[in-house]
């Protein structure tokens, strides 16, 4: 059980000092942002361009073309922008579209869009490299966006609000959502209201489910004000149905972990009409629709309450198609050999019909199975291959795409360190591989490197302030700011000591000097536990806090630990 120690050695204030450790210096505010932690919209390049469009237009009769793009950062943003300008005048039309795939932006839409007259096109979350499709359109085109410039020229109609090419705004980790909510507030200066107060809580969603970091003050007060007030009915609907998995507990990693995968899923393989109702159900929730439900033909339902159902059905099917198509590569990958090789690298054939959509999560699947960074990726007409890469979090190789980038055989990676799209030319992939193995030999991927905070000794007798101090700071914890992991060593047990439970029978716990430790999942181990009669435990864990009785247990969730005989300790 391989680990690095992040810190300094931390004997107090542990969960303050640990985020002093992380970059934070202002602990106080970092735990409860005001609105200083907000950054003045004015830092957004070209927010005044963008204002004026919308006083421009707001009360003319053409209608607005609005691109929502496809995933939880753009239905979010749209979401957003939609029902502020509805505020501004209800009767404004607005027209939106959804992507059948993953396309982005004015991509696939730029046809459409001149069949009919606007007064202004509103692409939220995407469009900053859309001026070869802008520049065939003669409308204003409003982005907000968040991703990287990657072309320097911009259409003449094209008014682009974007952090990443805006000098003076510092927070680079605010998503298309956070991009969309500021041009709010700065609408809400111009009109002299105070609405945007009310779309809060879908800039959290948007800027959680896009994984940006944690260690962002601005990020936090958006986040943290967003999840105390939650008012869209859409968002509420999607909580309630999840709250006893979320344990009540509204947090970046439980909305990651319980909301944002159902909305994806739904993203990924719902029908176009069920992607409409999703939209539908963010903007306007409490509409009434046909229900679906078997049983129920003929029935009204609340959109709402009827895409939350469609979304997890839609989660169902993800996961058995993913599992599907995991199941059908295996054979392509033990027949081509592709194993050999440090990167597992999947080209995609005719034969092997999947969406696209789908790309990353089988790609993490078979990372997690063969414990190798891994590509899922089809070769399209140009000669290129593109699609999805996914490393391993806890590998000794902390950023994949660094990696690939290091090669220089890439046109492009864009995403996170272990989960982001490629493209790379057919003709290099043999060279990538010569690298790749010649580079990557002496990682064994299958050996997890975890990066712990804290090491202690089973006996130590700050071990419980440990994690009741840091059960303080959940609210924080998320992208780029982990909970903190802790190793405890020689935890000393007997067999008795050990309880399997749980429905399944793969729950193991045990409870040594006041501390419940838990591992979920654990069919693996139990075996080997039940070899020893006296037995030493090494592990690596997360703290929480089980309220039961008004009392408060200190537990430990483990993620990985080691055994040995005891009796051969001497």
């Amino acid at each position: 059980m391989n680990y690095n120690l992040t810190t300094e050695n931390i004997t107090e204030n542990y969960g303050a000092n640990l985020l002093k450790q992380r970059g934070i210096e202002n602990v106080d505010l970092f735990l409860n942002p005001q609105p200083c932690s907000l950054q003045d919209w004015k830092d957004l390049d070209n927010i005044e361009s963008g204002i004026q469009l919308i006083k421009d237009t707001i009360n003319n009769n053409l209608p607005y073309a609005l691109i929502v793009d496809c995933d939880v950062d753009g239905f979010t943003s749209s979401t957003i922008l939609y029902n502020y300008i509805k505020f501004l005048n209800p009767n404004k039309e607005i027209e939106y579209f959804l992507h059948k795939g993953k396309q982005h932006g004015l991509e696939d839409m730029w046809e459409k869009l001149q069949e009919k007259e606007y007064c202004a096109i509103l692409v939220p979350d995407a469009g900053s490299n859309d001026s070869q499709y802008a520049i065939n359109l003669n409308v204003p085109i409003l982005v907000l966006d968040h991703h990287i410039l990657e072309d320097d020229y911009l259409a003449n109609n094209l008014i682009l609000i974007n952090n990443q090419v805006s000098e003076k705004y510092a927070n680079k980790n605010l998503s298309g959502a956070g991009v969309t909510w500021q041009f709010c507030r700065a609408l809400d200066e111009v009109f002299n209201i105070n609405y945007s107060k009310e779309l809060i809580d879908l800039a959290a969603l948007g800027i959680d489910a896009d994984m940006m970091s944690m260690l962002s003050y601005e990020n936090q007060y958006i986040i943290q004000t967003g999840f105390r007030n939650i008012n869209n009915f859409f968002f509420k609907v999607l909580v309630d149905k999840q709250s006893y998995s979320m344990n009540n507990k509204i947090t970046p990693i439980t909305v990651a972990f319980y909301i944002v995968p159902m909305i994806n899923a739904m993203i990924r393989v719902g029908s176009m009409d069920e992607k409409e109702r999703l939209f539908l159900a963010f903007i306007d929730g409490e509409k009434l629709v046909p229900c679906n439900k078997r049983g129920a033909k003929g029935t009204m339902e609340l959109v709402a309450i009827e895409s939350a159902r469609e979304c997890t059905n839609a989660k169902s099917r993800q996961d058995k198609l993913k599992e599907k198509i995991v199941d059908s590569l295996d054979i392509k990958i033990h027949k081509n050999g592709l194993l050999d090789n440090q990167v597992l690298f999947i080209r995609l054939d005719d034969e092997d019909e999947f969406p696209s959509e789908l790309n990353g999560l089988v790609a993490m699947q078979l990372s997690v199975r063969y414990n190798k960074p891994t590509i899922v990726a089809r070769l399209n007409d140009e000669g290129y291959i593109r699609g999805s890469a996914r490393g391993l979090n806890k590998s000794e190789l902390k950023s994949f795409k660094d990696f690939l980038n290091s090669t220089n055989l890439f046109e492009y990676t864009a995403g996170h360190d272990n989960a982001f799209g490629i493209s790379i030319n057919n003709s290099y992939l043999s060279q990538f591989h010569n690298i790749a193995n010649k580079g990557l030999m002496n990682i064994d991927f299958g050996v997890n490197v975890y990066d712990v905070d804290f090491v202690r000794q089973a006996k130590d007798t700050d071990l419980d302030k440990i994690i009741l101090d840091l059960s303080r700071y959940e609210q924080v914890w998320g992208q780029q700011n982990p909970e903190a992991l802790i190793l405890v060593k020689d935890i000393f047990i007997r067999k008795e000591d050990i309880q399997i439970i749980g429905k399944n029978k793969d729950t193991l716990k045990f409870e040594k000097k006041g501390i419940t430790y838990i591992k979920f999942h654990a069919k693996d181990i139990i075996p080997l536990l039940n070899q020893y009669e006296e037995m030493r435990i090494n592990l690596i864990g997360k703290g929480n806090l089980n309220e039961w009785g008004g009392r408060q247990i200190p537990q430990l969730f483990i993620e990985d630990l080691e055994v040995f005989d005891s009796a051969l300790d001497f």
